[in-house]
């Protein structure tokens, strides 16, 4: 028997609050990571989306001494982790810091809508809604559009690839009369993905090489059933990535500048290393890489005395992926905004 929507709102609502009280400490730890400098709010439904029209905000790092009337800048669009029902767009502020110190890109985060409230497929379409209204308002905010990265962790790691897919599909099959802006997706950035729902978490986590260092299921068990409801829909590539199709990754996702980042604790390692090959079996050029002995969100300790070094080191090497589609150099002067 499925669990009442209800009843996985009342958990969902629980679990929101303990992460925010974690994220509260982490970000404690020195060096502090920087606020946010704007938020703008977006109306969903412009090109395409299920149900009413929502709002949804968009929040804006900007880099030190940045003209933004002047130039253009790169944009990195972050989509947050937290296996869809929770996380907030401000949960990955150390890895903007990261990305304003080590490029010149503009970080935008994504505040999409989590279930069990909204569940499959809007926060795919919430991201999708993002990246057409960062291009068609590319002046308003000094954004080059053919320069738009992606990164996300966990649920925001499946998302980089989603809403490329998903986007893909609405340019090679919508019928409607959009005037649709131009853009272009540079690079992808996605740290420990869950890229295929077919696969129960039970033989994901008993086939991990330590199990008990996968996150534990009343979690994993809360977000599956809260952002998938209905289970015919965990065969979608909008859902699941690694079902795409060889013709809809080909042409959906950038040639090269993919950097998968997963954890060799997790139960989602093994399913990374299989997109990863894929990918590159259908000529992209990815840097996989298996972090050692981590677990999943190991860069997103609640313990401000224990940060992982690990966490700066692969965010450093993900800026070097960054920098090569971008063609810039690391940024000299930072301060925190």
């Amino acid at each position: 028997m499925s669990t009442p929507r209800w009843q996985l709102q009342f958990q969902a609502t629980a679990w929101r609050n303990l992460a925010k009280v974690g994220f509260w400490f982490n970000s404690l730890a020195f060096p502090r990571p920087p606020n946010y400098t704007f938020v703008r709010t977006i109306t969903t439904g412009t090109y395409r989306t299920s149900g009413p029209k929502e709002l949804v905000s968009l929040y804006f790092y900007i880099p030190e001494n940045s003209d933004l009337k002047r130039r253009k800048h790169p944009v990195v669009v972050n989509f947050h982790g937290g296996g869809f029902t929770i996380g907030s767009a401000t949960d990955d502020r150390r890895w903007a810091s990261m990305v304003l110190r080590e490029t010149t890109a503009i970080f935008v985060s994504v505040e999409y809508r989590l279930a069990p409230e909204y569940p499959f497929p809007i926060a795919v379409e919430d991201g999708f809604e993002a990246i057409l209204y960062l291009a068609a308002h590319s002046e308003e905010y000094g954004i080059d559009p053919q320069r738009i990265a992606l990164s996300g962790f966990s649920a925001g790691g499946n998302m980089v690839f989603s809403v490329p897919l998903k986007l893909h599909d609405y340019f090679e099959n919508s019928s409607e009369e959009r005037d649709v802006p131009s853009f272009k997706i540079i690079a992808i950035i996605s740290f420990y993905p869950l890229l295929d729902f077919r696969q129960a978490r039970e033989t994901k986590r008993a086939a991990s090489k330590r199990p008990e260092k996968s996150l534990p299921a009343v979690l994993t068990n809360l977000f599956d059933a809260s952002y998938m409801p209905d289970k015919a829909n965990e065969s979608s590539p909008f859902a699941s990535p690694a079902v795409a199709s060889d013709n809809m990754i080909r042409q959906a996702l950038p040639p090269d500048n993919i950097g998968l980042y997963c954890c060799e604790w997790d139960m989602l390692n093994a399913e990374g290393l299989a997109f990863a090959l894929r990918m590159e079996q259908l000529g992209k050029k990815v840097e996989y890489e298996s972090i050692p002995e981590v677990c999943h969100g190991f860069d997103k300790a609640p313990n401000p005395m224990a940060t992982d070094p690990k966490a700066d080191h692969f965010y450093r090497k993900a800026c070097v992926v960054l920098q090569r589609a971008m063609d810039t150099k690391p940024r000299k002067v930072w301060t925190v905004l």
